[in-house]
């Protein structure tokens, strides 16, 4: 259809959108209805949801293959793609590494350490940066060695980012695990190198390496054992199938919970592979669950407890999902996956010809009732309907499509108003972490952003979505017009007990984060209002204050009982500190911004953030640098900033700091800040001859100088 429209000039291209979304609104209403019975009056109409009790999603195993393959089929055959707004995005609080502080006989022990910044305590996650109190391990990723002739018959081995467009070199990928010798911080060096990147986590004095293979790209873990960090040795692995992608992972009570996305390959996805080598493991279609709203699903979601000291698979547990659409939060008991659940585009349309009769033709409100009834495919009915209101487009002209727009357009603000709460919903499925048995399903109105928008406190679970943002059953400027965020409190069984709505009129949420009884949530489109609730009565959340200030935040940090740190942009990268003693009157009691910086990968990804209570700083990345900031006295200020390029983390061991970036190490004494040491991983990186045009030049790299390592 959307070619068809495109070939006729004179078409309003809000007229197309508006009867695009037509075929894309979604929701939960109406039984099915005989053939040949011409609807007057809504049968099951739709439930504007108003904290009423809807059916719950349950999800249970498929029958049989073939109930599988027709699931795949249908799911791949859909026209309905959606990207996740934020393929990584926040965890927050501290955690200590696992690893015990361990005695050196040229430095003093180690009894505090950072660890990666996660969202629950005691429960670790992957990052390229890890310690174990005594080395630096750090995975250096997507960087290239450039082989190219110096002018003078020898090949220079280059690392360099921003190479002229004029110069052609050979060129490898270098990835590798840098193991460096943290201690003492005035003399640290290059351990060892392993010759693989990823993420990894450390349990005891095993790292695991979440990587992918040089040839095929396939996902593999790998276990090394750093008890000698001067010689790593490969301990296991498991090369897992080439169709299948990591996820998520998490770390508690040193077993590692690994969740995979496999795509099927039909027409004979069974035995699925999961993980090949010596551990040959494979998934059965019937043992496989699916949740009873029949999301379109082309994936399947593996979740995969491992023993990270031998690589042993201990359980798994899998189930249906689409692809970029699932996020994983877990909880000290629970691992809790979420899904989108869109709703039937013949019954929406149903529903919309019920309330609106006479804004189509009858003919098509007759067809769309009909196909309401008909034992077909749901791809066949929408391409069915495609085909009858392209044809009905084309027999237009203008005068007649101008009407038809405006009467459409009205008709279906109204209908989106209404009814926008139960057009799209996040399922959850909620499972023990002990034997991966599913303990409960659940689902609320709207989408989520990220794993920050789950948190379960005292046995529930709270839930932030964005009504009406991303779904394609926006209409024109309606789906912005009518957006809202909730907040809802589930009970141990998912049922919701309790919600605060309408947040952010015509806005979408920016972050999220959930302390104790608190909630804070951020939305944004203009302004950034910063919204503080009281969810200490799950039954009876209130909403208690609000601020608006310029920007927004796109991670919230705690950094005490009533301070929140907000990192975002105005213009430039901005951080807030928000005080929240007073729920009821949050205030911004400090600003900072990073002048030049556009961006932080702190903003996107939680683990570059790092908090050192002790001395009262954080450490965020930028574009040109790592910036230190003090926020002693309620007050932002700067106290340090290296300028060097791709700084990727911060951390701390006893009361030095460590500013890691692709060249190298610098250590910093804290409460002074005077640089102490640093290591630099390849000299040729800081200032590489490059031979270009018969003359040498220096180059230092696009992203800043390196002069203060």
């Amino acid at each position: 259809m959307e070619k068809k429209i495109e070939e006729k000039k004179h078409y309003p291209l809000v007229y197309f959108v508006l009867f695009f979304a037509v075929l894309a609104l979604v929701g939960y209403f109406i039984k099915s209805r005989k053939p040949d019975q011409k609807v007057i009056q809504p049968t099951a109409p739709l439930a504007s949801y108003d904290t009423t009790y809807f059916k719950k999603d349950e999800i249970k195993q498929f029958a049989s293959d073939a109930d599988f393959i027709t699931a795949m089929r249908e799911g791949q055959e859909s026209g309905y793609q959606e990207v996740s707004r934020n393929a990584m995005a926040g965890d927050v609080m501290m955690m200590k590494s696992d690893a015990s502080p361990q005695n050196n006989p040229s430095f003093e022990s180690v009894n505090r350490s950072s660890g990666t910044n996660v969202q629950v305590i005691g429960i670790d996650e992957p990052d390229i940066v890890k310690t174990d109190s005594s080395s630096i391990f750090f995975s250096k990723e997507r960087q290239y060695n450039y082989l190219m002739n110096d002018g003078i018959g020898r090949i220079s081995d280059l690392k360099v980012q921003g190479m002229p467009s004029q110069i052609m070199p050979r060129y490898q990928p270098v990835n590798e695990v840098v193991a460096i010798g943290a201690l003492p911080p005035t003399a640290m060096k290059v351990q060892s190198s392993i010759p693989q990147s990823g993420d990894m986590l450390i349990s005891g004095k095993t790292l695991v390496l979440f990587s992918n293979d040089n040839t095929d790209g396939s996902l593999q873990l790998v276990g090394y054992s750093i008890a000698n960090p001067t010689n790593p040795k490969k301990l296991w692995e498991l090369p897992f199938s080439t169709k299948s992608q990591k996820v998520a992972a998490r770390l508690q009570n040193n077993t590692i919970y690994l969740v995979t996305a496999t795509s099927p390959s039909l027409p004979r996805p069974c035995p699925m592979p999961l993980i090949g080598g010596k551990t040959n493991m494979t998934i059965r279609c019937t043992d496989i669950y699916a949740p009873s709203s029949k999301p379109n699903s082309n994936s399947v979601y593996s979740i995969i407890k491992i023993n990270p000291l031998t690589g042993k698979v201990e359980k798994t547990m899998s189930f249906v999902g689409q692809q970029g659409q699932n996020t994983v939060y877990m909880s000290a008991d629970s691992l809790y996956l979420s899904y989108q659940i869109e709703g039937n585009i013949i019954s929406i349309l149903n529903q919309f010809v019920v309330e609106n009769q006479g804004v189509l033709p009858s003919y098509i409100e007759d067809k769309i009732i009909k196909l309401q009834g008909y034992d077909l495919s749901q791809s066949t009915k929408e391409m069915e309907i495609n085909s009858l209101l392209s044809q009905y487009l084309d027999g237009m002209d203008d005068s007649e499509r101008l009407k038809q727009e405006n009467q459409l357009k009205n008709s279906f603000t109204r209908f989106f108003s209404k009814y926008k709460r139960s057009f799209e919903y996040t399922g959850i499925i909620k499972i023990k972490n002990d034997d991966l048995t599913v303990q409960a399903t659940g689902k609320v109105p709207g989408a989520t952003l990220n794993q920050f928008s789950f948190d379960e406190w005292k046995g529930d679970l709270r839930v932030a979505t964005t009504i009406g943002g991303r779904s394609s059953f926006v209409i024109g400027s309606n789906g912005s017009d009518e957006q809202v965020s909730d907040v809802y409190i589930l009970g141990k069984n998912l049922e919701i007990k309790g919600s605060v709505k309408d947040l952010g009129k015509t806005e979408r949420i920016y972050s999220v984060r959930f302390i104790e009884d608190r909630g804070y949530v951020v939305t944004f489109r203009q302004t950034d209002p910063f919204y503080v609730l009281d969810l200490s009565n799950g039954n009876s959340p209130q909403l208690k204050g609000e601020l608006k200030i310029p920007g927004y935040s796109s991670y919230l940090h705690p950094i005490d009982s009533h301070l929140v740190l907000g990192v975002g942009r105005e213009s430039d990268v901005k951080l807030s500190l928000f005080d929240v003693s007073d729920p009821q009157n949050p205030k911004e009691v400090s600003k900072y911004t990073l002048s030049g910086e556009y961006w932080s990968e702190a903003m996107d990804n939680h683990h570059a953030f790092l908090q050192d209570p002790k001395y009262k700083v954080i450490f965020i990345p930028g574009s040109r640098g790592g910036y230190i900031i003090s926020y002693e006295g309620n007050s932002l200020s700067l106290v340090k900033a290296l300028e060097a390029p791709a700084v990727k983390r911060g951390l701390y061991l006893n009361d030095y700091f460590y500013i890691v970036s692709d060249t190298g190490i610098t250590s910093y004494k804290e409460g002074i800040w005077d640089k102490v040491g640093n290591v630099v991983f390849d000299k040729t990186e800081q200032t590489p001859i490059v031979q270009t045009d018969s003359i040498q030049t220096k180059e230092a790299s696009a992203e800043g100088s390196v002069s203060d390592l």
